[in-house]
């Protein structure tokens, strides 16, 4: 399985050469309830301590959500995002999960434009496998604007780190299919804060 995982990460660049697939990767640190970010999917940056976590990237000048746990399975969260066009931008999104079965909804109103979006997908994990289908909506307009499919492999090599390779294939309102984007997420844990 190790060999197959390198050889798969080693393709990775290759592969999106020959294929013309983008290559966006990911890091992921936490101590304890502490965690920063570094995502090359808009150069987003986080930083987060418990449920509250602020970011910036390319299109959000400043960003900064909630999420909490409501019942059991079930998680809720607000955000709001100041945009690099001036654009406030407020959300709600709530995640239910079960027997590694997911389905997440968010919805994001622009209070300049009046704009709002929906997101609802659902999705699995399963022995380190996962995957998911995401269909975004504009709400006020009643229309469909096209839909996510990912997959992905979680390769836990020590309690404290992991490493996953994965897969998005974006499809638009008429179903055709976008430009692939591969890599790697890696996650760090450095076990917990001190106690006060």
């Amino acid at each position: 399985m190790k060999k197959f995982l390198m050889a798969l990460l080693l393709m990775v660049p290759m592969s999106a050469y020959a294929l013309s697939v983008d290559v966006v990767n990911d890091v992921n640190v936490s101590v304890g309830s502490a965690t920063f970010g570094v995502d090359q999917d808009g150069n987003k940056i986080t930083v987060g301590t418990g449920g509250l976590t602020f970011s910036n990237s390319d299109t959000v000048d400043f960003g900064v959500a909630y999420s909490t746990s409501l019942l059991d399975g079930l998680e809720g969260g607000l955000s709001y995002d100041y945009t690099n066009e001036s654009d406030h931008v407020v959300g709600v999104d709530t995640s239910l999960e079960y027997w590694g079965v997911n389905l997440d909804t968010e919805f994001a109103w622009n209070t300049n434009s009046g704009d709002v979006m929906a997101e609802v997908g659902t999705g699995y994990a399963l022995f380190g496998l996962d995957g998911s289908v995401t269909s975004n909506w504009d709400v006020d307009d009643a229309s469909y604007e096209g839909m996510d499919v990912t997959a992905g492999y979680t390769w836990n090599v020590t309690d404290t780190f992991s490493v996953r390779p994965n897969l998005k294939v974006p499809f638009d309102d008429d179903f055709t299919r976008g430009d692939l984007t591969a890599g790697v997420s890696i996650s760090l844990s450095f076990g917990s804060t001190p106690s006060e």
